[in-house]
């Protein structure tokens, strides 16, 4: 079960401004930037980034109805920002944790244990 819509709202425009000083360079803190699908204006937004062979996965924390995710779906791909580096993803698709948790770090892998995940996100970058 995903976080609360409240909890989300709080954070997109909250907390959100506070990890995007740091997020870019220190792992697994990443931002994901992204196109508007309606604007078209450029957004970033901070995530945890785990890195797999052919790309990224990321926990959706917040369901799959979030602007990032539908941004990143619609677009088929942005950029990841992590390590200081920015890196072009694309391929993106919505996934089943089940299917992924393998590719999770075992201390990450107990902290979404508790929250139940149902959706993870796979994209493909060009590293």
């Amino acid at each position: 079960m995903p976080f609360p819509k409240s909890i989300a709202k709080f954070n997109k425009h909250v907390t959100n401004r506070f990890f995007l000083i740091f997020a870019g360079r220190l792992s697994p803190f990443a931002i994901v930037e992204h196109v508007g699908r309606r604007s078209g204006r450029s957004y970033r937004t901070p995530i945890l980034a785990f890195p797999t062979e052919a790309g990224f996965v990321f926990a959706l924390t917040y369901g799959r109805d979030v602007d990032w995710v539908r941004n990143l779906l619609a677009a088929d791909g942005g950029t990841l920002r992590r390590k200081g580096e920015d890196v072009p993803i694309h391929g993106v698709r919505v996934v089943g944790y089940g299917e992924v948790e393998h590719l999770f770090p075992s201390w990450i892998k107990r902290s979404l244990a508790r929250i139940s995940l149902g959706d993870c996100m796979l994209v493909e970058a060009n590293r």
